[in-house]
């Protein structure tokens, strides 16, 4: 696996990551349905990436669990551009504010108008990871049923 460079602690880091961004949403952007959708798109994103960490194969499946952790490598880095993105937001958007109240209003100005699109296309790749993820995890349980002898499928 380290070939490939993945490890047990990528996935770690990769859940952090996002534990960190559903945090960051949650104490800046107020109930704004748009902000708690993308918060719903990230719980699943955990969900999926706590099964990929926890997920053991048999040697045969060795390239499909692969497969798996580089797909949720390039989600980490979806996530970890996301947060390069809004982190000059951050402090502006938390609950206490920045301590400028002229930069909190500026700042939340710049967010509304300029990053919604931005939120609505990270969305739209978050979904898409969490799809393929989760696709990727049900064809993986699909080949191990499937090589199971016949009498333990029933």
């Amino acid at each position: 696996m380290a070939a490939f460079g993945f490890s047990v602690g990528d996935f770690v880091d990769g859940i952090e990551l996002v534990r960190q961004l559903i945090n960051a949403l949650k104490r800046g952007s107020g109930s704004s349905k748009e902000y708690q959708d993308l918060i719903h798109e990230l719980f699943h994103l955990e969900r999926s990436l706590l099964e990929v960490k926890h997920l053991q194969v048999c040697d045969s499946l060795r390239p499909q669990k692969i497969a798996i952790e580089q797909a949720a490598a390039q989600c980490q880095d979806t996530v970890s551009h996301f947060l390069d993105q809004i982190s000059k937001y951050q402090p502006s958007l938390r609950a206490t504010g920045s301590g400028s109240r002229w930069r909190d209003q500026l700042r939340k100005i710049q967010w509304t108008l300029y990053r919604k699109e931005d939120v609505q296309h990270f969305r739209a790749q978050i979904q898409g990871h969490t799809s393929s993820i989760m696709i990727s995890l049900m064809a993986l349980q699909l080949s191990v049923f499937s090589n199971l002898p016949f009498y333990f499928r029933l």
